[in-house]
């Protein structure tokens, strides 16, 4: 699966596209979210964010003789604040967990940032979400803080940053 993935920044789409775009990402996030962690992908993320990026992966560029739209495969948002990139949401729709998605979406991130010059990745991420650590842990970030009820009650959310500045 991983070696089909196209990733791209909503940012190179014309509004028709990106909107569309963004209404599959938000239907995801809806299913996949408990609604007080669900983000808002709204027109605004492509209208009036510049320091704000939403990638979006899908299955290989359809042939011209299909008439369905690419697959909505995995999904990110950060946002840049100087030297840091505030990785807000790392999403892998649910038939394509496991299969090397969310690892190669890392990836790009990473390599991405680099070339803009970026110094670190943090992101928070909730104690229990034991496969989104076990990616993020993999694509290098180290675990600096634990805080408790971060999320909800009795939900610890751990703050993990990635040095890009090392290597």
């Amino acid at each position: 699966m991983s070696e089909d993935l196209l990733i791209s920044d909503i940012h190179s789409l014309g509004q028709k596209d990106a909107l569309d775009i963004l209404a599959r990402i938000a239907r995801v996030e809806k299913k996949t979210f408990p609604s007080s962690e669900a983000w808002d992908f709204g027109a605004d993320l492509w209208r009036k964010k510049p320091n704000t990026r939403v990638l979006y992966a899908t299955n290989a560029p359809p042939s011209s003789r299909s008439k369905e739209p690419p697959v909505l495969i995995a999904y990110a948002l950060y946002v840049r604040q100087k030297g840091t990139a505030l990785l807000h949401k790392v999403c892998v729709a649910e038939p394509y967990r496991g299969q090397g998605v969310g690892q190669k979406l890392m990836n790009y991130i990473d390599e991405r940032l680099r070339r803009e010059g970026c110094q670190s990745i943090q992101l928070w991420v909730d104690r229990a979400r034991a496969p989104a650590r076990a990616l993020y842990a993999r694509s290098g970030f180290q675990e600096r803080e634990v805080i408790d009820d971060y999320y909800a009650p009795g939900r610890a959310g751990i703050r993990m940053v990635l040095d890009l500045e090392r290597g």
